[in-house]
């Protein structure tokens, strides 16, 4: 025989992040709202399992914004939420799927490792708030995921030949292959792209 409190607090990593994750599952569990619970999806319509699963997502923001989780802009998680261990461990104890999981899984990381600190100043107090909702536009129709045979585009347009002030980029995808599929949150929830593409730049060199 075996002690399963020994084996679970090895799974989970210690004996302390088993009663965090406990705890975090509790919130989920014990939620006077009712909004978590899964018992009628089997019935629910398309719509219906839509409008459902994004009141869960609200409700689960303020469970964590409540709870601080996320913490205040200090360390990696920055005050973001989405990018605590805590958050998703939430997320797991949901037993269903979220509209906006591509902006925590894809959008927001693709905003950290990419984008320069000026930039992420704009764009992830934005996040932060769900004023942007991003999806993540990489996947083509005749290229799959195929980074290196995308056809979109990205150009460089200057702001002496139309451009916004300080440039602007033109997006073209030139071929039906090239079109954009399985754009993950865009159709109904999204309203901002991470969109991967061939970059021209102001010389019109293709990078």
């Amino acid at each position: 025989t075996f002690n399963p409190e020994i084996t679970t607090s090895i799974l989970d990593g210690s004996a302390a992040k088993t009663s965090r994750r406990r705890f975090l599952e509790s919130l989920i569990e014990n939620d006077p709202t009712g909004v978590f619970s899964n018992n009628d999806n089997p019935y629910l319509g398309r719509t219906e399992r839509h409008v459902r699963a994004l009141a869960k997502h609200v409700r689960l923001i303020e469970i964590c914004r409540s709870a601080g989780i996320g913490g205040t802009g200090d360390g990696e998680c920055k005050g973001e939420i989405t990018l605590s261990p805590d958050f998703h461990t939430l997320v797991s104890s949901l037993s269903d799927i979220l509209p906006t999981n591509l902006h925590w899984a894809m959008f927001l990381p693709n905003i950290m490792s990419l984008c320069d600190e000026e930039q992420q100043a704009v764009w992830l107090p934005l996040c932060r708030d769900w004023k942007m909702i991003g999806c993540y536009a990489q996947t083509e129709l005749g290229h799959g995921s195929n980074v290196r045979a995308l056809e979109t585009t990205a150009t460089f347009v200057p702001e002496s030949e139309g451009g916004n002030k300080g440039g602007s980029w033109r997006i073209h995808s030139p071929t039906l292959t090239s079109t954009k599929f399985w754009p993950g949150t865009l159709g109904k929830v999204g309203n901002h792209a991470m969109v991967i593409a061939r970059l021209i730049d102001g010389d019109n060199v293709d990078r």
